[in-house]
């Protein structure tokens, strides 16, 4: 997390010190005063990076809460929204190489060609890949608790 605010601000508080330090060195004199001074800098750079790293741990976990709440509602959109996104790809898809080359052939006129970009196939590719892999998890955690519900069965006379 430092690495990442350190890369955002530019560098790390050492340095952004040591510069703010140079440029006062002009008006302060004794030593004592610019160690002063220098303490101080650092005590508050740290304050402000201390207070943007609670602010992106506090974005993190609302974003987590939020994510959270969504999936163990009840709402069937939400549940239906990861399969609407494979459908809405398959559909252009289909409608882009089959659809429109068949109302070509049909017409009797060349369609025009639909070339799906990159991006597309990338997108939809790695929405696949989460969905699938959620999927995974889904039905992984359903056939756990399915097979921790089941009582073993036990022979006439068996005692527990």
């Amino acid at each position: 997390m430092a690495n990442l605010i350190a890369k955002v601000l530019g560098g790390t508080a050492g340095e952004v010190v040591d510069k703010i330090a140079a440029a006062a060195d002009r008006f302060i004199t004794t030593d004592a005063e610019r160690n002063q001074y220098r303490l101080d800098a650092e005590r508050l750079l740290q304050a402000r990076d201390s207070e943007i790293e609670q602010t992106l741990r506090a974005e993190l976990g609302a974003q987590e809460r939020i994510l959270v709440a969504e999936l163990q509602q009840d709402d069937t959109f939400t549940k239906r929204a990861r399969p609407a996104v494979v459908y809405v790809g398959l559909g252009v898809i289909v409608f882009n190489y089959s659809v429109v080359p068949v109302l070509g052939w049909a017409f009797n006129t060349t369609p025009p060609q639909f070339s799906l970009p990159e991006e597309f196939w990338y997108a939809w590719g790695g929405i696949l890949g989460v969905y699938n892999l959620g999927r995974s998890f889904e039905k992984r955690d359903r056939r756990i608790k399915a097979q921790s519900t089941v009582q073993p069965v036990r022979l006439i006379g068996e005692r527990p």
